[in-house]
């Protein structure tokens, strides 16, 4: 019974983070505001939630995928694709893009993005955390 519980809490607790950070990343639009549409040859990091359409999940992943792909050494966009994958329900492989970007930003050392830096610490203290439940479910 604890652990039913347990997993209950921690998806509430998880869909309101996931609110708060989809909430956080649309109110700064030092980030996240394209200054120019973006052709396909050449996508700014910042364009996987251009026009996120929460009923078009699987539309929003295939361009967050191109845009990953373009920008391999910016963490940017593994950030915005793993808020996709926690929306689509995936969170291993959100957890996955979230390791990914913390790793290249401490490449980047004092000039990594502190905003982007704060919402990867809070999606892995929610993957630390979902995976501490499961092991002690």
């Amino acid at each position: 019974m604890k652990s039913v519980i347990a997993i209950d809490y921690l998806k509430k607790i998880t869909n309101l983070l996931v609110c708060v950070l989809l909430l956080s990343s649309f109110g700064c639009t030092s980030r996240s505001a394209p200054s120019k549409q973006a052709s396909e040859a050449n996508i700014s990091s910042q364009a996987c939630l251009d026009n996120l359409d929460l009923e078009g999940l699987e539309h929003a992943l295939k361009h967050c995928n191109k845009v990953v792909q373009q920008h391999q050494n910016n963490p940017e966009p593994l950030n915005d694709r793993s808020l996709i994958y926690t929306l689509m329900g995936q969170t291993n492989l959100a957890c996955q893009d979230v390791s990914k970007a913390l790793a290249l930003l401490k490449t980047q050392g004092q000039a990594a993005d502190q905003m982007v830096l704060h919402e990867l610490n809070a999606r892995q203290s929610s993957c630390k955390q979902r995976l501490n439940m499961a092991g002690n479910g």
